[in-house]
């Protein structure tokens, strides 16, 4: 059952309505689905007028969008937090897998468009999507590297192929979350993971 965050007569300035628009928007979309959320369910969510809801996103194209630049954003810092800095490789590695945990259970509503729009393969918001992903492969890609120099990481590690897998394996674990798994079986999928893209087999030691 969707519960309006204010009423319409409550005064918010422009820039407070809109976000609270947008963060209704996505919990409209997280329930109903990139293809089917409109404007009518923002509205809804927020106690508002529909008319209300188009004077900010016009059209459901530009809902939309707008849904999918939270989405984007948030990836990027997710990502560029955990990879960046001077953190081991090991320990940026893992703090980005069990990142992308936590947000399942913490952002269920961002992680839930995030899932359903990395499916959308016909749909005409695809093409933002891969590119979103060429970036946050290439800020993987970046750390892999630094420690193939370190030396943690074998030298004939392909490190854009790695990225591809470990990042893709965190989408796996963001899956895990709503599908009920057990602390251990995140920890397992967290390991293999992290060994996957450093190139180590089971049994080797991780670098510090």
């Amino acid at each position: 059952m969707t519960r309006p965050v204010r009423t319409a007569r409550t005064r918010l300035t422009p820039e407070a309505r809109r976000a609270q628009l947008l963060e209704c928007a996505l919990a409209a979309f997280a329930e109903n689905g990139l293809a089917r959320a409109t404007h009518s369910h923002v509205a809804e969510r927020a106690g508002v007028s529909v008319p209300a809801v188009h004077s900010y996103f016009r059209t459901r194209e530009d809902l939309v969008a707008a849904v999918l630049g939270e989405v984007e954003a948030y990836l990027i810092e997710v990502v560029s937090t955990a990879l960046g800095g001077r953190k081991s490789v090991h320990e940026a590695l893992r703090s980005l897998a069990v990142n992308f945990s936590n947000a399942a259970r913490e952002k269920p509503d961002m992680t839930k468009v995030w899932l359903d729009w990395s499916t959308g393969v016909r749909a005409d918001v695809w093409a933002r999507y891969m590119a979103l992903l060429e970036r946050l492969y290439g800020i993987a890609q970046k750390l892999l590297e630094r420690g193939k120099q370190e030396g943690v990481i074998p030298p004939a590690l392909n490190a854009r192929a790695a990225a591809r897998v470990y990042l893709g394996g965190g989408h796996t674990v963001a899956l895990m979350k709503f599908s009920g798994a057990t602390p251990r079986e995140f920890e397992a999928v967290i390991e293999h993971l992290v060994r996957g893209a450093m190139g180590l087999g089971v049994g080797e030691v991780l670098p510090a």
